[in-house]
């Protein structure tokens, strides 16, 4: 490889890897919106997630839907449905607004499925999570 090839694949590269992914920017918002254990919940969540993948990967499973072009789709699919569904709603409670009493607290759509379970279904529907 030359000098030129290595600089543009470092340029290339650099932005992708200072990008947060999706565990971090669950993690980061659960301790900004709550406290540190409703951060630590979305990290064991996702670690979950991750553990997901490695027992399908274990039973082969992972490979299966890798290969299968429908099955990847539908996973897609899926994540993208959440995605979607997690968007609406925060910008409708955003539409909402705060509530004006100091006891209760401005909640994310979301919320009801609490830390550990945003951070198990943002890395389960995740392909990227599988691929690695």
């Amino acid at each position: 490889m030359q000098w030129h090839q290595v600089l543009g694949f470092v340029a290339a590269i650099t932005p992708l890897t200072l990008l947060p992914g999706t565990s971090f920017t669950l993690v980061t918002q659960q301790v900004i919106a709550g406290s540190r254990s409703d951060g630590a919940r979305a990290a064991f969540g996702s670690a979950c997630g991750l553990l997901v993948h490695a027992s399908f990967a274990a039973i082969g499973l992972s490979a299966l839907i890798m290969s299968s072009a429908q099955a990847l789709t539908g996973v897609k699919l899926l994540g993208g449905i959440y995605l979607i569904w997690l968007g609406v709603s925060t910008w409708r409670s955003a539409r909402r607004g705060f509530e004006p009493t100091a006891r209760r607290r401005w909640r994310l759509p979301w919320s009801q499925l609490g830390g550990f379970g945003q951070g198990l279904w943002s890395n389960v529907l995740n392909p990227k999570a599988a691929s690695v």
